[in-house]
């Protein structure tokens, strides 16, 4: 039955890596490569930008671009906006917009056209015309204008929104040539960027082609062709074999093997995603001792370094440890320690009276209920610390669901994985909402004064250096409170073959195919 297994997902590898050979790098008479062939786990089912987060695909593959774009420090560069400013009022926003920029249709980008995009993504996401309201939770305006004589479009937000240069570095601010005619699934927006979407095949393949009009530069390949490949082991294989030019997500035993093949530009980072899991304080984890007690029975550093086979670099902190938001000033009293945890429940009353191996709180036997996706092997880390838990008499049930959302705002769980950006719009104000007591998405029913009312600066407050102090602050509070469970930060790493040059992995996960990819020389 094993080795049935082993020939079918043998059979399967082999099957992908022939579909990027079907579509491996053309070249001119002269040897000139002109396709670009990119291997990678994820993938969309739409190129909508209001739909879910479609919208970081388009963008990824280098069809979209938005008027600010995130630098490496997550410090904000001009894009299709050349500079930006707000008013006294702390609610007006002008952005200047680049000269000369084109759709790829060959329209003029004009602040009229900037405008009629970022109207038809907020009627189109409206909540109440049935979208998702996702670019609404970042920020909503009371007017947006166009002056195209001045070139300029001025947004006037409804509430103060400090990180408004961030918000419009999002995936879902792209700048379309609206066409209310266009099937936006399959057809895709019309765009700025250097590649155009000639044809997709949903969640498998997507084609490009090299954008006529493209503003910013020369664009290097005619084609470039994405596929999905769900194996690691499959894309890296499609890097040998020369049938994909770079390839996301290689892990960590096969980036070693590329690495003593040579030939290969390997490029890895920390990024801005955090894997976590939300404690339920309505339930046995709402006991402090015990949510403490449970911090120090993990051994997240194995289970990143080890179990992960370093898909995550571990930290305690919900914030990155590769992010300049004060992680080095932090302290963390709840490090690894199975025998102080173990006598933390002894001393609290919280022993195995009956002898079935398990400890009781309050006469109950303590079993969590542990939620989780099999996303960025949530559901590998959780297995794992199910087994430390058990070894201090902690009964942890682990079950895989479909979707985190329900299971979140029903508050049907004790532990709750998650795996969220932690700075989508350059800080983590948002990400940070999760406890805040007052707020929608406090799915563990945390309630902290002090946070609350750092955190209620926080968003108003416009001052770089000043957010990174309340930044640190909040979270020390939540490592003080043992809250949450952090499994460490997700590393993205992209590879590259020795045919092209200018690949490598940003911090932000928003740029993969740019201009700046080239044909080796």
């Amino acid at each position: 039955m094993k080795l049935k297994k082993i020939g079918v997902l043998f059979v399967i590898a082999i099957l992908a890596v022939g579909m990027l050979s079907g579509c491996s790098s053309s070249e001119t008479e002269t040897g000139e490569k002109t396709q670009l062939n990119v291997a990678t786990e994820l993938f969309s089912d739409t190129l909508d930008p209001a739909v879910a987060w479609d919208s970081w695909f388009v963008m990824r593959w280098g069809a979209g671009e938005t008027l600010v774009k995130f630098a490496d420090d997550f410090s904000f560069e001009p894009w299709l906006a050349e500079s930006w400013d707000v008013a006294e009022d702390n609610l007006t926003w002008t952005f200047k917009l680049q000269e000369g920029v084109k759709f790829s249709n060959g329209d003029a980008m004009t602040a009229t056209k900037v405008v009629e995009s970022i109207e038809k993504l907020y009627a189109d996401t409206a909540v109440e015309n049935g979208g998702t309201g996702n670019p609404q939770s970042y920020f909503t305006y009371s007017s947006i204008t166009a002056d195209d004589a001045a070139n300029t479009v001025t947004i006037v937000t409804t509430e103060p929104v400090p990180d408004l240069p961030g918000c419009m570095a999002y995936p879902w601010m792209l700048i379309t040539n609206v066409d209310e005619s266009r099937d936006l699934t399959t057809q895709g927006p019309i765009c700025t960027g250097p590649y155009v979407i000639e044809s997709m095949t949903p969640d498998t393949e997507v084609t490009l082609v090299k954008n006529e009009n493209y503003w910013d530069g020369q664009v290097p390949f005619e084609t470039v062709s994405i596929l999905k490949v769900e194996e690691p082991s499959t894309r890296t294989l499609a890097l040998q074999d020369g049938s994909a030019d770079m390839a996301l997500s290689i892990s960590a035993a096969d980036r070693e093997t590329l690495e003593s093949e040579g030939g290969y530009e390997i490029s890895v980072v920390p990024g801005s995603r955090t894997g976590f899991a939300h404690p339920n304080l309505n339930g046995q984890l709402g006991n402090d001792t015990l949510r403490q007690a449970v911090l120090m029975a993990i051994d997240g550093e194995t289970i990143a370094d080890v179990t992960t086979n370093g898909s995550y670099t571990y930290g305690y902190a919900v914030v990155s440890s590769g992010l300049d938001f004060g992680y080095d000033e932090l302290t963390y009293k709840f490090s690894y320690d199975p025998e102080a945890a173990a006598k933390l429940l002894d001393d609290a009353g919280m022993v195995d009276s009956d002898g079935d191996g398990i400890r009781e709180l309050d006469g109950q036997n303590i079993i969590l209920d542990y939620k989780v996706t099999a996303s960025r092997q949530m559901n590998v880390i959780a297995e794992a610390q199910a087994a430390q838990l058990a070894e201090i008499g902690i009964q942890a049930n682990v079950s895989i669901t479909e979707s985190q959302s329900d299971v979140l705002k029903n508050g049907t769980f004790d532990l709750c994985a998650s795996n969220d950006v932690t700075t989508p719009t350059g800080d983590p104000a948002k990400f940070l909402g999760y406890w805040y007591s007052k707020g929608e998405r406090n799915y563990s029913s945390y309630s902290n004064a002090e946070y609350d009312a750092i955190y209620e600066k926080l968003i108003v407050e416009f001052d770089t250096e000043a957010r990174k102090g309340y930044i640190t602050q909040l979270q020390q509070i939540l490592l003080d409170d043992a809250m949450p469970v952090v499994y460490g930060y997700y590393n993205y790493n992209l590879c590259s073959t020795d045919a092209i040059t200018g690949a490598y992995c940003p911090t932000s996960d928003f740029y993969w195919v740019t201009k700046d990819i080239k044909p080796a020389e």
